[in-house]
């Protein structure tokens, strides 16, 4: 009776053990890096990685893992435990929140600056500006919700300061992000605000394609600090992470960045 009792015991503490170390982090294995991107990066990660990978021999070969989504979604993942070892945001502010409530390895850093474009059908008179979309031609207007995705504001903020919101958000066609937005300007709507690194790669070529042409806005036209791009470090003991972390900073980065769409100071 006391060997069954020894037994139970220690298979029930065995248990509490993978329990709480469950409960306190989901990460897999700390030789995979997990970044969590905000859609906006989707052309320029890429280059990023490879950059990253030659300017750090020993981590050419590490697993590296991106999950690409709009950063409320992510932020949504994170508090749920997602398995993620780096956040790159789309704004400031989900980073900021995640840090308050004790979730991030260490503050947020801003590592750039994103860029809000609108595309449009050649047929619509562009030159107008944003005006263009009261005209009747114009049937669907395609942006990214902003409750989700910090460029969807962008968008709102730019209609309502040029006094035109009222008179189009009834032809809005929403995306769960920038680049779900970004296939509704290809296939189904007249115009749609999307980010410029959108512009760059494949986006790029799909929209020279399609004939599409393309505003960009001034700083006055938006709030700028809208779009300052934070990242944060969500597990600090995987060291791929905190070197791509540092990498980020570099201005090897900041190169790469300015060069698909992107204000880096």
């Amino acid at each position: 009776m006391k060997d069954r009792f020894s037994l139970l015991s220690v298979l029930f503490f065995s248990l509490l053990i993978v329990a709480c170390g469950g409960k306190e982090r989901l990460h897999e294995d700390s030789g995979v890096l997990h970044i969590a991107a905000a859609a906006n990066l989707s052309y320029v990660l890429p280059e990023l990685v490879d950059a990253f990978r030659m300017e750090h021999g020993e981590y050419a070969g590490s697993d590296i893992r991106i999950t690409k989504a709009s950063s409320g979604s992510l932020t949504a993942q994170i508090r749920n435990r997602a398995p993620f070892d780096l956040f790159l945001a789309a704004n400031t502010r989900y980073p900021e929140v995640l840090h308050e409530d004790a979730l991030t390895a260490g503050p947020p850093v801003v590592y750039a600056e994103g860029v809000p474009v609108m595309v449009y059908r050649q047929e619509i008179e562009g030159e107008k500006g944003v005006a263009c979309l009261i005209d009747a031609s114009v049937e669907k207007i395609a942006i990214a919700q902003p409750d989700l995705a910090p460029y969807g504001e962008a968008a709102i903020d730019i209609l309502s300061r040029a006094g035109v919101l009222q008179q189009v958000e009834s032809k809005f066609v929403y995306g769960t992000s920038v680049t779900q937005t970004f296939q509704h300007v290809i296939t189904a709507a007249d115009a749609g605000f999307i980010a410029a690194s959108l512009l760059y790669g494949e986006g790029g070529k799909e929209l020279k394609k399609a004939g599409m042409g393309r505003i960009g806005f001034s700083h006055d036209a938006y709030n700028p600090a809208g779009l300052r791009q934070a990242m944060v470090l969500l597990d600090a003991s995987n060291t791929t992470a905190k070197a791509f972390f540092r990498f980020m900073q570099s201005e090897r980065a900041g190169d790469i960045l300015r060069n698909n769409g992107y204000r880096v100071e």
